[in-house]
């Protein structure tokens, strides 16, 4: 549906690209990024509202990078709405349709489906859009990005305004939304949270690259590049060499720890590797209970150093006992209260060899 071909745009000292990205019919993909990584600017230079310094877009198979935004067929929804204060909500959501002069019965058709989607109703006939809470007017410029039927919808840092409940509230519309309306969508957002609950795809641009693009998976647990790795919050990175070929085909790979990583990796003798591990996956053996296979390697003994509270985990600071390594180990707060540990003791963890990556740092 939409595809950037060797797509490079400049803004002042900063360049973007080459970015080659194919996102088909019904796509949903979060691009995500630290700010300043030229998120935005990807998407303003796809859209037409900068020039492009070289490369190509395509929109449903025609190259439009000459094309005005307005020939594109595309709604976008800028982080600060863009709402016009002297019309009335609904002229706000008739804007964009009224514009292009699309057929009214078939406007009136849509715009009946978005009220309830949206849950518009009670607020549809206000004048003054100024008095709408910061939710409401959220619903409805993103109604006036939907009514028009764009073959793209760009969304840019769309909640990031908003108080937490009311932006998970529109975060499941919105994923709701994607479900049932025959659009594409690329959605520009910094809130990791939100990129892996809404994308069926995630690219992750840094420095004006993207790194990383695949599921939700594959970008979760199989980093590709330390930048990607720092940046998605792994805490548990440790610089090791493969050393040598396991019984079972798996590979032990080490420096001041050793674990043993699985044989599909392709790890090279002799290589130095970043490897890693959640701190979610690391596993608290429980004394007297019995162990499955995966869980019979990569044991280490371990004293709690520090233990950090948030709002719905804790975080076990433990070293090991054979080494000067510190592994962070995240739990939900549920299991921190059922095994009560405290600063000072000890514990058994698992690394589990199914949960670690290896990134090649030579």
């Amino acid at each position: 549906m939409i595809r950037a071909e060797g797509l490079i745009a400049q803004r002042g000292d900063f360049f973007l690209g080459p970015i080659d990205l194919d996102l088909g019919q019904d796509s949903y993909l979060t691009l995500l990024g630290p700010s300043g990584s030229g998120k935005t600017l990807f998407l303003e230079a796809c859209m037409g509202l900068i020039p492009s310094s070289s490369g190509s877009v395509w929109l449903n198979g025609q190259d439009v990078t000459s094309s005005r935004p307005e020939h594109r067929h595309i709604s976008y929804l800028p982080q600060d709405l863009a709402l016009f204060p002297h019309l009335t909500v609904l002229e706000n959501i008739l804007f964009g349709a009224k514009r292009r002069g699309l057929d009214k019965n078939v406007t009136e058709d849509h715009l009946s489906n978005l009220q309830t989607l949206l849950n518009l109703h009670k607020i549809i006939d206000r004048n003054d859009v100024t008095s709408l809470s910061g939710g409401e007017k959220q619903r409805v410029a993103l109604a006036r990005a939907l009514l028009p039927q764009p073959q793209v919808l760009f969304l840019d840092e769309p909640f990031s305004a908003l108080d937490a409940t009311i932006k998970r509230q529109l975060q499941v519309k919105l994923r709701e939304i994607s479900q049932q309306l025959n659009v594409t969508i690329l959605h520009v957002t910094h809130d990791q949270e939100e990129a892996f609950m809404l994308g069926k795809k995630i690219a992750v641009m840094i420095q004006g690259k993207i790194c990383q693009i695949g599921s939700r998976d594959d970008i979760y647990y199989r980093p590709e590049t330390l930048e990607v790795a720092r940046f998605l919050r792994n805490q548990n990175i440790f610089e090791m060499t493969a050393e040598r070929i396991l019984p079972d085909g798996s590979v032990e790979i080490g420096n001041e720890i050793r674990v043993a990583v699985p044989a599909h990796m392709n790890v090279e003798i002799g290589r130095r590797y970043a490897t890693g591990i959640r701190s979610e996956e690391v596993v608290i053996i429980r004394p007297g209970k019995p162990l499955g296979l995966e869980l019979q390697e990569n044991l280490f003994q371990a004293t709690v150093a520090d233990i950090l509270a948030f709002g719905g985990t804790h975080t076990l600071c433990v070293k090991l006992q054979e080494s000067e390594v510190t592994i962070d180990v995240e739990l939900p707060n549920c299991a921190m209260r059922d095994l009560g540990y405290a600063i000072g003791d000890d514990l058994q963890i698992c690394l589990r060899k199914r949960s670690l990556w290896t990134i090649p740092l030579d």
